[in-house]
């Protein structure tokens, strides 16, 4: 330690011991949230963007726990410094309660759709942190520092599976995972989705180059700024997300518009950045095999495949249901029903936040969710124009336009690419850009709203209590058994696929989860569906009571189908199960109705054909089923053995 520091450092302790009591249990406080908000966005980033049900539970646990400690901290600081409500946080509430109040009323799946509606509010509570705490220099270096770091991890890891090793995945040494076949070639640094590690570097890349080409910087700022920069494109490049890079030479082509003093400066910048892009994707397109694959189908004008026909099952959901739309978490769940012939792909999003709040909320909630949305952006376009106008204190963190506009151009990006991918359902996207939005919002006098101290002390205890209940009582168990839930019921597809591994004690330890998993959480239905699945599965290992397990498995079909009787493949367990007590009748009934809500699933027509083939006079009917079946995927190789023994000679 230098001298000068070691005398800051005693100087600031210096400056505590100084305050009152309360005073100094605040200061704490706040840097341990700003602390706090620093590790979460980081541990969440660097294991697979939070995707797994795991993290989940663990940024929940963080993300409340932080609330929880900002609700305290508003009750302990003294009256005479309390502080003002910045009122851009309440924007986003009236699409909030429209998305619980579908949750709880019009959601097909209620588990999906509370694990929606939870990423929701923690992108919110996050927001809300940031905009009211840990607003000093230091406490912005922190946050700021964070970013850094990550994109610096982020370039490292994009060059690590590019040139090392194209099959690494973030957490693979842990679950014994490589990257995915479709993804090879592609880098995602600490993400498993390319794409959504394009969606961290075009929120941070702008900042970084309006900073570089910034004149009042030292010479040394904008060299750091021009080579971070830099590298955070060359990841973008790394990563092959053609949306990203759509996404982000548009920002770049506004950020000419809106920087520019006239409008020859304007299109002057305007060519300059065409004349760039074209050159660079020239090069790419040129001496980049990886990128060649990407660039060179839009150039021979084959678009997109996949996108246009998950984007147009949106559509139709939105146009049965116009004004409420399907439920919360609906697009998935309803999926089967429109799903098109040959279509094997199983879609979670749209990959398409704008059609997929459509879709699932209705035109009600999209005009929430738009208003908080373009609301939100268009504060942050004032809070550039004012610090253009030098109507911002100079104390503050990003107190410089340029500054305040790149800000704002990361937020652009990460907007425009929404129009092809799914960044608000990634856990560590959504928090990123809630937290550079309130970095944006932050330090705007205009928008705080002084409250009185009643109020004040009202919020920090509701605050408290409320976000430690929704962590203990709702995200804790509703993570806790979907991580067992999910964990074993890829280690039986796995085994479906490959063949690969011990039946016996897959099974059993499938079973073991699954019912701890709704011992943990009863509403989650997928996890009774997966319970009823390995109750059946177990008959082949113990050769027990064939009728005795049929109706376990039944009861627990019944439970799953209680919970959410819209999913075809609840329908198929509990016609599985009606099978096995000799009730065929009974579980035809349940197979064709599992067929009427996807009739064109493969899976599906196979069971059916199956419980067909098991009476001798309908032979006919189950090769009629297998064939269609088969016509859907050719390929389906336990398809196509069910038709040699129905045409084999008895």
């Amino acid at each position: 330690m230098t001298p000068m520091a070691a005398d800051q450092g005693a100087l600031l302790r210096r400056m505590l011991r100084a305050l009152p009591r309360r005073e100094r249990l605040f200061v704490w406080g706040e840097w341990l949230l700003v602390l706090g908000l620093a590790a979460t966005l980081a541990g969440t980033t660097l294991c697979l963007g939070g995707y797994l049900a795991e993290t989940m539970q663990m940024t929940a646990w963080a993300v409340f726990g932080l609330a929880t400690l900002a609700g305290v901290l508003w009750l302990i600081r003294p009256s005479s410094s309390l502080l003002p409500l910045n009122w851009a946080v309440l924007l986003p509430l009236p699409f909030l309660i429209y998305a619980l109040a579908s949750v709880l009323w019009l959601a097909p799946a209620q588990w999906l759709a509370w694990r929606e509606w939870l990423l929701w509010l923690q992108m919110w509570v996050v927001f809300g942190l940031g905009l009211h705490f840990g607003r000093g220099r230091p406490h912005t270096w922190v946050l700021v520092g964070t970013f850094i770091l990550l994109g610096l991890v982020g370039v490292m890891l994009a060059a690590y599976q590019r040139y090392v090793d194209s099959r690494w995945l973030m957490l693979g040494w842990v679950h014994g995972w490589t990257q995915a076949q479709y993804f090879l070639g592609r880098s995602a640094g600490m993400f498993g989705i390319p794409n959504s590690l394009a969606g961290l570097l075009e929120l941070l890349a702008p900042l970084c180059w309006v900073l570089a080409l910034m004149r009042s910087n030292q010479l040394k700022v904008r060299l750091f700024c021009g080579w971070l920069g830099t590298l955070l494109v060359f990841a973008l490049v790394l990563s092959g997300s053609r949306g990203g890079w759509i996404s982000l030479a548009l920002t770049f082509l506004l950020w000419a518009l809106l920087a520019g003093r006239n409008w020859q400066r304007r299109l002057v910048g305007v060519i300059f950045i065409l004349l760039v892009t074209g050159a660079g994707l020239g090069v790419l397109d040129r001496f980049s095999i990886r990128a060649h694959e990407r660039i060179q189908p839009f150039l021979e004008g084959k678009f997109e495949i996949t996108r246009p026909i998950i984007w147009k099952v949106a559509g139709q959901i939105w146009s049965d249901h116009p004004w409420l739309g399907g439920g919360a978490a609906a697009y998935n769940v309803l999926f089967d029903r429109y799903r098109p012939p040959g279509f094997k792909d199983e879609p979670i999003w749209a990959h398409n936040d704008y059609l997929n709040t459509l879709s699932d909320y209705g035109m009600v909630g999209f005009a929430w969710w738009l208003l908080a949305a373009v609301g939100l952006l268009a504060l942050g376009w004032r809070a550039v124009q004012k610090a253009r106008r030098g109507e911002v204190s100079a104390g503050a963190f990003f107190s410089h336009w340029p500054a305040r506009l790149g800000l704002f151009l990361g937020l652009t990006a990460f907007a425009l690419h929404l129009a092809v991918d799914f960044h608000t359902k990634i856990p560590a996207l959504a928090l990123a850009a809630a937290l550079v939005l309130a970095l944006l919002l932050r330090d705007e006098i205009w928008l705080l709203w002084p409250m009185r101290p009643v109020w004040s002390r009202g919020l920090g205890l509701a605050l408290a209590v409320g976000a430690f209940w929704i962590a203990a009582q709702l995200a804790a168990p509703l993570y806790q058994a979907e991580a067992r839930r999910y964990s074993a019921r890829r280690l039986i597809d796995q085994y479906a696929a490959t063949g690969r591994g011990d039946l016996r004690s897959l099974t059993l330890s499938a079973l073991d989860n699954f019912s701890a998993a709704v011992k943990v959480d009863p509403t989650n239905g997928q996890a009774w569906a997966d319970l009823s699945y390995a109750t059946v599965q177990t008959w082949r290992l113990n050769a027990g009571d064939l009728v005795v397990l049929g109706q376990r498995a039944e009861q627990q079909a019944d439970r799953a189908l209680a919970l959410a009787p819209l999913m075809a493949e609840f329908w198929v367990r509990k016609g599985v199960a009606l099978d096995m007590q000799a009730r065929p009748a009974d579980g035809e009934l349940c197979f064709k109705q599992a067929l009427k809500l996807a009739p064109h699933t493969r899976d599906w027509w196979y069971y059916y054909a199956y419980h067909l083939s098991r009476l001798p006079e309908r032979k006919a009917e189950a090769l009629r089923a297998v064939e269609t079946g088969l016509s859907l995927d050719p390929s389906f190789s336990t398809a196509v053995l069910l038709r040699q023994q129905l045409v084999a000679p008895r």
